[in-house]
């Protein structure tokens, strides 16, 4: 025990101090003939521990790394192997991996990872009944600075402008004094994301009931909000909203087309050279 915490120390002043450069190994532990290095933790240890979670971290592996070829050694002695097809089960196991190994290489080679928007929109069109909000949306901006802040009137009459916003102007404004700032046009915000924003005092139920502006005042900040749009809870959501969603979809989509068109191309390939024959 003694050696085997010598080792473990070794192990982790090594590892603070360019450890994984060495070419030398140490040996941890054994069990009959199967043995547990230091380079078995390589890949695994975290270099950013400290020593004191560092010994921890390698006295917890080295029990697991026993009680597991305990039991492996066990199982070796005491399963017939043919009784559970485990040679067969590897096999199996070792093809499905080497299959989609390069399944993946194939697609990686031959998919486009573009998405038309023509694409999206047919099929949107086509499923927007499956994107019902679970919960509602808006599309806004949103200004907080001090109380003591300069141009307070200023800032309120551009972010409540009827006419065009003049976002150059408002962004220059909060760049330079607000405490959080949002606005980005093209992305829809979830309700509750936006009033996590606001002082826990206001009545969240009310927010833009007669209009979509919003001017809140507390002792120490100023809220400026205009709201451009939003959808209610069971609404179907605007496509923006889910458009990664379904480029996910598609790319999918594309990658298994991809994978059937090589799988058929291989397999004529193979009829024409007779390699593949049915008797």
């Amino acid at each position: 025990m003694r050696r085997f915490l010598y080792y473990i120390l070794s192990f982790t002043i090594l590892s603070s101090c360019s450890f994984f450069e060495r070419t030398d190994d140490i040996l941890l532990a054994r069990l009959g003939d199967s043995y547990l290095y230091e380079s078995d933790l390589k890949s695994i240890l975290d270099k950013d521990l400290s020593s004191a979670d560092s010994l921890a971290f390698i006295q917890q592996y080295t029990q697991n790394w026993a009680q597991e070829e305990l039991l492996l050694q066990k199982a070796e002695l005491n399963i017939d192997l043919s009784e559970f097809d485990i040679d067969q089960r590897l096999e199996d196991y070792r093809r499905s991996l080497l299959i989609h190994a390069y399944e993946q290489k194939l697609i990686q080679q031959n998919t486009d990872t573009i998405v038309s928007v023509a694409s999206l929109e047919t099929y949107y069109d086509k499923h927007s009944d499956d994107y019902i909000l679970a919960e509602s949306i808006v599309q806004l901006m949103l200004i907080k600075v001090s109380v003591v802040a300069p141009e307070l009137d200023a800032i309120r009459d551009l972010v409540f402008s009827k006419d065009s916003i003049d976002i150059e102007a408002i962004e220059a404004y909060a760049h330079q004094y607000s405490k959080r700032f949002y606005y980005n046009p093209n992305e829809w915000l979830k309700w509750r994301s936006f009033v996590e924003f606001l002082p826990n005092n206001i009545e969240k139920n009310t927010l833009f009931k007669h209009s979509n502006t919003l001017y809140i005042k507390d002792s120490l900040d100023v809220y400026f909000v205009k709201l451009f749009d939003q959808k209610a809870q069971g609404e179907i959501a605007p496509l923006e909203y889910v458009e990664d969603e379904i480029k996910s979809i598609l790319l999918n989509q594309k990658k298994l087309k991809t994978v059937d068109v090589i799988q058929s191309k291989l397999l004529e390939d193979a009829k024409k050279s007779k390699q593949f024959e049915i008797y």
